[in-house]
């Protein structure tokens, strides 16, 4: 998590016709996106790979993290208080390979002056809406980081590896759900059966109110014919699932995808209803209409998929509007 040594010229530069804080951010952020022929650095989100500061500063590529740590560390580089942050309404199941990952949203915390504080968040698609952030504290960041590095590298077939970062994450760490359930799953993958329910078991302990652990747990001990003890923790990861709205998006998708109509319609409804101001989410309502035959229900879908949508990206959907309204034969 070290600075890169440009870094504090090149905020100094871009904030010095600024005089307030919200004014200096606002042009740091719009500064990593630019183009370099506009002075800026022309960063592109990329979340095959989570970089150090200084990777992310050289390949002009980055994720949530990355993008982040380069902007916290910015902001100290010019004597703006920055903080690490989780967003709380902001996550994300997907599934790559015979792997479903849930995957947390990073963002920046920066104080203004009379009790207000700004949210820097670098997600492609921006929400709207307030923030709902947890502060967090840079050790967490850090294994957070070497979490990220491990699953990355168990993907790249590199187990070896990825349990060496696992475990740094957990030695600066230990109180990490996150760290432990990514160390339980590599574990796992190497055949290290007892060690993995240990640390699945750990994950638990560190944060009850997660439900990847009680996943991994439910698939490991079925392995095993402890159905019984399985059947548990299938129960006790629905129940605290069963609120989470991505997860309820996530499996729409999947039922989606296998045909299961009245399953992801389900799904779709149970995640709108938990937050109804998530464009994506009326997008996949949209889709298991269309794929129903349903042409109005998909439309009224996308019209309130472009209610919720930022200004920028109302265009998408008016695009895809358009096309369905001209189709006569959906």
């Amino acid at each position: 998590m070290q600075a890169p040594p440009e870094i504090q010229a090149f905020a100094r530069k871009q904030t010095s016709n600024h005089s307030s804080v919200s004014g200096k951010l606002a042009a740091l952020v719009r500064s990593f996106f630019a183009p370099p022929e506009e002075g800026g650095l022309g960063i592109v989100y990329d979340n095959a790979y989570t970089r150090t500061p200084i990777e992310a500063w050289r390949d002009r590529k980055a994720n949530c993290l990355s993008l982040t740590a380069l902007y916290v560390l910015a902001c100290k580089s010019i004597g703006l208080e920055a903080r690490y942050a989780e967003s709380l309404r902001i996550s994300r199941w997907r599934r790559v390979g015979a792997t479903i990952r849930y995957e947390r949203h990073i963002v920046a915390v920066v104080p203004a002056g009379l009790g207000q504080e700004l949210v820097a968040d670098f997600l492609p698609e921006v929400r709207r809406g307030m923030q709902l952030v947890e502060k967090l504290d840079e050790p967490r960041v850090l294994a957070l980081f070497y979490s990220n590095r491990a699953v990355e590298l168990l993907a790249e077939s590199q187990p070896d590896k990825a349990l060496e970062e696992a475990g740094r994450s957990i030695q600066i760490d230990p109180g990490s759900g996150v760290g432990w359930n990514v160390l339980g799953v590599i574990q796992r993958n190497k055949g290290l059966v007892a060690e993995a329910e240990q640390s699945f078991l750990n994950a638990l302990k560190a944060n009850s109110k997660d439900g990847a652990p009680c996943g991994n747990l439910e698939d490991l001990l079925r392995s095993q014919g402890r159905d019984e003890e399985a059947q548990v923790y299938r129960e006790r990861g629905l129940e605290i699932r069963k609120r989470d709205p991505f997860f309820n998006a996530f499996l729409a998708e999947e039922a989606l995808n296998e045909n299961q109509w009245s399953e992801a319609e389900k799904r779709i409804k149970q995640a709108i209803k938990l937050l109804p101001e998530e464009p994506d989410f009326y997008l996949v309502q949209a889709r298991v209409a269309l794929a129903q035959g349903h042409r109005k229900e998909a439309i009224k879908a996308l019209e309130k998929a472009r209610k919720w949508a930022m200004p920028d990206l109302q265009p998408r959907y008016d695009a895809k509007l358009a096309l369905l309204k001209g189709d006569k034969t959906s």
